[in-house]
């Protein structure tokens, strides 16, 4: 005998998750929760979901607060390269070494 075994999945039936999770500190949560505390603390309304503030806080945002970003990423060896660069860009080809022996002996001339 044939067993036939039948899906109970129908067509279009498969639901897509619009959710994600994000690992944030245990600090960075408790801020945004004592936050959406503060936020719903109203005596009309519906209550404010902590993706409505998420997305107003991320909407504020500024091209300054990306600039500080980045260099708050930058290590010492990220901005000794970046120097470098400029100073082979300004006074031509130099070893890494070289260059590092002008910065030590104070013999850098500014760019």
């Amino acid at each position: 005998m044939e067993q036939v075994k039948k899906n109970n999945v129908t067509k279009g039936s498969k639901l897509k998750n619009t959710y994600s999770s994000v690992r944030v500190l245990y600090s960075t949560q408790n801020k945004l929760s004592s936050l959406l505390s503060e936020v719903n603390k109203k005596d009309f309304g519906k209550r404010v979901k902590a993706n409505e503030l998420i997305e107003l806080a991320l909407g504020l945002i500024k091209d300054d607060h990306i600039k500080e970003l980045q260099n708050k990423s930058l290590s010492n060896s990220d901005l000794l390269d970046m120097k470098f660069d400029e100073h082979v860009k300004k006074f031509g080809p130099i070893s890494k070494d070289e260059y590092i022996g002008i910065l030590l002996k104070g013999q850098l001339k500014e760019i």
